[in-house]
């Protein structure tokens, strides 16, 4: 019963795991919570009647036991989830590498831990505690009882720390696989599938009749045959590691380059319009004087003429108001900046609040300021742009010693959802590219400074609020 016992519940436990595996990478096709249970109920009849009631009349070798394993594994997820062809083959592959690994681990743990079960046993013979038959066959039971548990504990603990490190490792999970890349992470996996293979081959065929004397004969075998399967594990834990880093590495660079094209792109551009803005400061300068001389001449005049000189000369002092920028930060830049957005939200009747003042004193690069102010106002106003009610645009600025602190808050409808690895806002469903756009940018320049960013999301009386606050320390602005 206790050798029947072992097999059933390893495949148990395989198919719990396999729930929790499968269900972190891939996607449903049938979003109901009974799902998982029903994909574990069916997993477990299948590997029961194929690998333990039909092995007796259809005995199946250990490499075509694989095969048929991953089959099954690959019929189901065509039934349970939407078309993922490489991430399906990836995750059958690594789940059953895993289990075929930590199956032969298994074995030798088996049988070491009944080596010293039967010294035991031997030891309670000999000192003639057994000494009758009903007592021998009721401890050789419980022995037998132990040694299942702690096997299938062992089983257990190790396959669950080697997927929970997959997925734990695996951060990308969405990331779509080319074949390339699937070959790459699927090949230390057949690695070590045909290994295990080899393995359990020859601990099988040893064990009818001189296994046992060669573990004796040979001691390190039970220490470098865990480590033999440790390593394969490790491998294919370390390719997925360094798949990661060489995704991550591609996406940092293209960030980068994105990033230093956009602070490119705006120089060239602030460099016109700070052009323009020097001529509109002297064609301000100039009007104001030519509209206060007129204004003199109109104080001469009588009668109608005068109200329609006064109320000319009052549309031209509007004029040139309008074309004067509203909001002094204290740099060309920064003003221009703003102005634009500012601009920009009044179009879409949203309103926009100012306190901001550029930080003299602190060795922080205005362009990285630009692009702060740029990414951050733009998501500000795309987000406000959904809302129907009341929106507001909220940016302001201070400085506490050394650090620059800018903060901005705005409305926003919908839901914000967080990336797990980043801590950043992705994108979501119903809000499209909602703060998604431009925020590692912002957090790249923060980080320049030895500074980083901070966003808080609020609910008050169905208003929802989201604010962005970042902070840069001009000691290493003045240290780069």
């Amino acid at each position: 019963m206790f050798d029947l016992l072992s097999p059933v519940a390893m495949y148990l436990a395989d198919s719990v795991l396999s729930v929790i595996y499968t269900w972190s990478f891939l996607k449903e096709k049938y979003e109901k919570r009974g799902m998982p249970v029903i994909w574990a109920g069916v997993y477990f009849l299948i590997q029961i009647l194929v690998f333990i009631i039909g092995a007796d009349r259809f005995p199946v070798g250990k490499a075509a036991g694989i095969i048929l394993n991953i089959c099954i594994l690959l019929f189901m997820q065509s039934f349970f989830f939407q078309k993922e062809m490489q991430k399906q083959l990836f995750v059958t592959f690594s789940f059953v590498a895993g289990t075929e690994t930590v199956k032969y681990m298994f074995i030798t743990f088996d049988i070491v831990v009944s080596g010293w079960g039967n010294q035991i046993l031997d030891h309670l013979l000999a000192e003639n505690i057994l000494n009758t038959v009903e007592r021998t066959e009721n401890v050789i039971t419980i022995y037998n009882a132990v040694m299942t548990v702690l096997c299938v504990v062992f089983y257990i603990l190790l396959l669950s720390g080697y997927l929970f490190f997959i997925r734990r490792k695996y951060i990308k999970k969405d990331y779509p696989l080319q074949t390339h890349e699937n070959v790459f992470l699927i090949l230390p996996c057949i690695a070590a599938l045909c290994i295990s293979v080899i393995i359990r081959l020859i601990i099988t065929s040893l064990n009818n009749g001189l296994g046992i004397v060669i573990y004796k004969a040979v001691p390190p075998i039970r220490f470098w045959l865990p480590v033999v399967g440790a390593l394969m594990l490790s491998d294919i834990i370390a390719s997925i590691v360094l798949f990661q880093k060489q995704i991550q590495y591609h996406e940092e660079t293209g960030k980068r380059a994105l990033l230093e094209n956009q602070v490119r792109q705006m120089q060239k551009e602030i460099a016109e319009i700070q052009d323009i803005y020097t001529d509109m400061r002297g064609f301000r300068h100039d009007m104001r004087s030519h509209l206060a001389n007129i204004s003199l001449l109109v104080k001469g005049a009588v009668g109608s003429v005068k109200e329609e000189l006064e109320s000319y000369v009052g549309k031209m002092e509007e004029t040139v108001s309008r074309i004067d920028f509203i909001y002094q930060t204290g740099n060309p830049i920064t003003d221009i900046i703003i102005h634009q957005k500012s601009q920009e939200a009044e179009k879409k009747q949203i309103r926009f609040q100012v306190d901001f003042v550029y930080p003299h004193k602190l060795p922080i690069d205005v362009y990285d300021i630009a692009v702060i102010l740029n990414n951050a106002l733009e998501n500000a106003i795309e987000a406000c742009g959904m809302v129907e009610s009341e929106k507001q645009i909220s940016l302001r600025s201070y400085v506490k010693g050394s650090l620059f602190f800018i903060e901005v808050e705005n409305d926003f409808a919908g839901d914000i959802v967080m990336e797990k690895e980043s801590g950043l806002p992705v994108s979501s469903k119903e809000n499209g590219k909602l703060h998604g756009i431009g925020i590692s940018n912002i957090q790249r320049c923060a980080k320049k400074y030895m500074g980083d960013i901070d966003i808080a999301v609020s609910n008050t009386g169905g208003r929802k609020k989201f604010s962005l606050t970042v902070m840069m320390n001009g000691k290493a602005g003045a240290d780069g």
